[in-house]
């Protein structure tokens, strides 16, 4: 049987929908869709999204990435298929009680692979020999960025596209900012050994973690505040979503004060803004359009499923 015949009649397939909620409970977005696999993604988000008889709650929070494959290269994420198979509970609404529990666990459990990550990203910077460590406590900052910052961190499993072993969700983003007083061969050994240790955390079974990283000078840093090209506005935003890790702690205080002054911050929120209404407009489309017609829209592609994004370490 085809997706399309399967998804023929919404009404039947809400009814099973509803039918193993109130066997099995409230559950997240990517159970239902391994309970109902041939149930079309978009399908399977508008039947639960436009019934009045299922309840959705979610556990996650939107920030802005960059995304090239839309004309004004803004986006949120997570993606709305990821937030809805990933950061979503969904309930029937008898089971209120259940899904108090049930959403609790469920955010917990990002906060604790967050944590975890978080963890190992202090790790990797503690395994550096204690000259390199001294050079970071003395000249440059440390700070996080990406899923880890917002303790949305997740562990889907993925293959790494070289080594071609699974990794466990979301990378490990640093970046490192060293000031005019550091020394260069001391800034390249770092590099060298992040890299070691980047490779390590790959190939160890018992880690399997991607640690992305960047060093750059402090003013690199500066100039990309000015916001405009796409290089310049990922950094920027890498700098305004951080988790302070190491280092120096006024220089990342000069930092964020310079996303004010440059008026950097003001101009995130606002693309930010920009994508949040592109995505209540995509998710308009979806309630409007059927499936078959969804899957050809480009716009509704780019902010439904998780797009590939531009690398954001630059």
């Amino acid at each position: 049987m085809s997706k399309i015949e399967k998804f023929r009649n919404d009404e039947t397939v809400l009814a099973e929908i509803e039918d193993a909620l109130r066997h099995h409970g409230p559950q997240s977005g990517t159970w239902l869709s391994e309970t109902f696999p041939d149930v079309h993604p978009i399908g399977l988000w508008r039947m639960c999204y436009g019934s009045n008889r299922i309840l959705i709650q979610n556990c996650a929070r939107y920030y802005l990435r960059y995304d090239v494959t839309r004309d004004n290269m803004l986006r949120l994420s997570p993606s709305i298929l990821r937030d809805f198979l990933t950061f979503s509970l969904i309930y029937l609404p008898e089971q209120g009680v259940e899904s108090v529990e049930a959403g609790t666990r469920l955010a917990n459990r990002f906060r604790r692979i967050s944590l975890r990550k978080l963890s190992l990203a202090r790790e990797a910077l503690l395994r550096l020999p204690s000259d390199l460590q001294k050079e970071i406590n003395d000249n440059c900052v440390v700070f996080l960025s990406g899923d880890i910052a917002y303790y949305l961190a997740h562990d889907t499993p993925r293959q790494h596209d070289t080594l071609n072993v699974p990794i466990k969700g979301s990378d490990i983003d640093i970046v490192i900012i060293n000031n005019l007083e550091s020394d260069p061969k001391k800034i390249a050994a770092i590099e060298s050994e992040l890299l070691k240790i980047k490779r390590l955390y790959l190939v160890s079974p018992d880690i399997r973690e991607e640690l992305d990283f960047i060093v750059k000078p402090v003013g690199r840093m500066l100039d990309q505040l000015s916001y405009q090209d796409i290089h310049q506005k990922i950094a920027t935003k890498i700098l305004y979503e951080s988790y302070f890790l190491m280092g120096r702690v006024d220089i990342y205080q000069s930092l964020m004060r310079h996303l004010d002054v440059t008026g950097a911050r003001a101009k995130i929120e606002a693309d930010f803004e920009v994508a949040l209404g592109e995505r209540k407009q995509t998710i308009g489309k979806i309630m409007n359009l059927s499936y078959e017609k969804s899957e050809q829209d480009s716009n509704v592609n780019s902010l439904f499923y998780a797009s590939q994004e531009r690398l954001e370490f630059t």
